[in-house]
């Protein structure tokens, strides 16, 4: 009974995004014109637009996807990247769909109220934002309506508005991001062909947006050098070394990520890691070996490593040859990025770099997983801890699920008896209890489990054990969760309904998939050992400014 009510709350239909006018005065939506003149097919009465039709439409809301929320002539959906709510554009046709088109804005014909100038020069082309055309204010009061949205429709919740805080809005937006991934490419001009490093290009896997001497306003400014270095000796180096194609599997250099950290006392160090196909003495002379040794010698950089990719495709054509290219080309094993398996190598310093949130100080790796708005993560952490509600005289046991490197379970640690983490990577699990013994964090212990394949009919021993020694662990008072982006498995919280521990903490990073697990939490009670859960509040995190991403923190209740 409760899947089907999970199954029909997901299938409900989305609420009314968009309530552009109709008829033929020119403003909302008037009647559509195709570039090649070909006729459209008529729909009761109404043409029904095509690929190449210039429309012009109101934009009335923000889709989860970032893009604007506009109504065609026809009466379809037309999702549109860069419309603003409240602006009147013409827009592009490029994809058909059977319940909703896409369309690329051509021209603002009335300006909508919270339009703003982009900061930066690359934001039309480059796929790392999608709202800085948007006005802070607007963007964080969107986000909370997108958490209230799915609360209500998704999670059944009758009070979502009133149980849903303020988005807790970010105390900077730019230059917040810890982590940035940047691409190589070749770009052709007239007869000449250079390699460049950038961005990919929003819808893009094999495309790269040169991020030029005006750098990328999310990283920070010691970031920023290294980006500035690396494209002026591209320019030096002249094409002596190439950029990998990733449909070909040819080439050399691939990407590069930038790692940026603050000691407790505010000093920036930076880790830099170059992935390319390049063999062991390519990295010792050459070229490549010049780029490698002219980073390290750069201020504030204190790792740079060396990430080997084989030279194999990682992209394929999608069904037919008109297709985009997507991930999975010949030779990439099953892995979430759809890129090959990596050997990393110091080449400069250690594969290490120390990070310090909320007083605690995080060791990491090239691999490791860690939140890449530093700010804003302790930002989250003080609402997370809050939100556990601590007696005060450490009595509390805490179990931490999706645990990562610790970073909720050790910001916690201080308030509470013992903290349990759980989490299936070993890498992360590693660096969970290397951290806790650089903090000197002895009531906290850190586990390897699968969390998504426990066995609901051994009840709370399916998940409070040893997974060593199959000792029996304490029952928790309260329960920190923080899945990755599609959720908790259904077998994990039937347990942790069988735990009942009082409070649960949900953070979430897709409220959607929050909201569909919350109709499980709270759902009645099939006995004594069942417990039922009730929402008490939700407060959104806005972690990424200028996109449409949002977290959540989700407190539940034992009833």
């Amino acid at each position: 009974a409760v899947r089907a009510l999970v199954a029909r709350a997901i299938r409900a239909p989305r609420r009314a995004f968009a309530t552009a006018a109709h008829g033929g005065d020119g403003t909302g939506g008037g009647a559509s014109r195709r570039e090649d003149d070909v006729d459209a097919d008529a729909v009761g009465g109404v043409a029904a637009e095509r690929v190449g039709d210039i429309v012009r439409v109101t934009c009335t809301d923000l889709a989860t996807s970032g893009q604007g929320v506009c109504r065609l002539p026809s009466g379809m959906v037309l999702l549109c990247d860069g419309a603003t709510p409240g602006e009147i554009i013409d827009a592009r046709v490029v994809k058909v769909k059977k319940r909703v088109a896409e369309g690329v804005k051509r021209a603002t014909v009335v300006d909508a109220p919270d339009a703003t100038p982009p900061p930066c020069v690359y934001y039309d082309r480059c796929g790392g934002c999608s709202w800085q055309h948007i006005t802070y204010d607007a963007q964080v009061a969107h986000k909370r309506r997108q958490v209230v949205d799915v609360l209500t429709r998704i999670g059944l919740e009758p009070e979502a508005e009133a149980k849903t805080s303020a988005c807790a809005s970010a105390r900077a937006t730019e230059r917040y991001r810890n982590k940035m991934e940047f691409a190589f490419g070749r770009i052709t001009e007239g007869r000449t062909a250079r390699v460049v490093v950038g961005l990919r290009p929003r819808g893009s896997n094999e495309d790269v947006v040169e991020i030029g001497e005006h750098g990328c306003l999310l990283q920070s400014e010691e970031a920023d050098a290294v980006l500035r270095r690396t494209r002026d000796a591209l320019t030096r180096l002249g094409g002596s070394v190439e950029a990998f194609d990733r449909t070909t599997g040819e080439g050399t250099l691939r990407s590069m990520v930038i790692r940026s950290a603050r000691d407790s006392h505010g000093t920036p160090s930076v880790m830099v890691d170059l992935a390319t196909t390049a063999g062991d003495d390519e990295l010792l002379f050459g070229p490549l070996a010049d780029l490698l040794r002219e980073i390290s010698e750069m201020p504030h950089v204190v790792s740079v490593l060396h990430t080997s990719v084989p030279p194999e495709p990682e992209l394929r054509r999608g069904n037919n040859r008109n297709s985009k290219f997507v991930k999975g080309g010949r030779g990439v094993k099953a892995k979430s990025n759809g890129s090959p398996t990596a050997v990393v190598k110091a080449m400069y310093g250690q594969n290490k770099l120390v990070e310090t949130l909320d007083g605690v100080k995080f060791e990491l790796s090239s691999a490791s997983f860690f939140q890449t708005n530093t700010a804003q993560a302790t930002q989250l952490v003080q609402i997370m801890r809050d939100a556990c509600g601590f007696s005060g005289n450490n009595t509390e046991v805490v179990l931490d699920l999706f645990c990562g490197v610790g970073t909720m379970g050790l910001c916690v640690a201080s308030r509470a008896k013992h903290v349990m983490g759980w989490e299936v990577v070993p890498e992360a699990v590693r660096d969970a209890k290397r951290n806790a013994e650089i903090n000197g964090i002895e009531n906290a212990k850190f586990y390897r489990v699968d969390l998504s394949s426990l066995n609901a009919k051994l009840g709370a021993k399916g998940l409070l054990a040893n997974p060593k020694t199959g000792k029996e662990l304490p029952m928790p008072d309260i329960v920190i969760t923080d899945p990755a982006r599609f959720g908790m498995a259904e077998s994990l919280i039937s347990i942790l309904r069988t735990i009942g521990a009082k409070r649960i903490v949900y953070v979430s990073c897709n409220p959607a998939t929050q909201a569909r697990d919350m109709v499980l939490l709270t759902a009645q009670s099939q006995g004594p050992n069942d417990a039922r859960y009730a929402l008490v509040s939700c407060t959104p995190v806005d972690m990424f400014p200028h996109t449409s991403h949002v977290e959540s923190v989700a407190v539940f209740d034992r009833v």
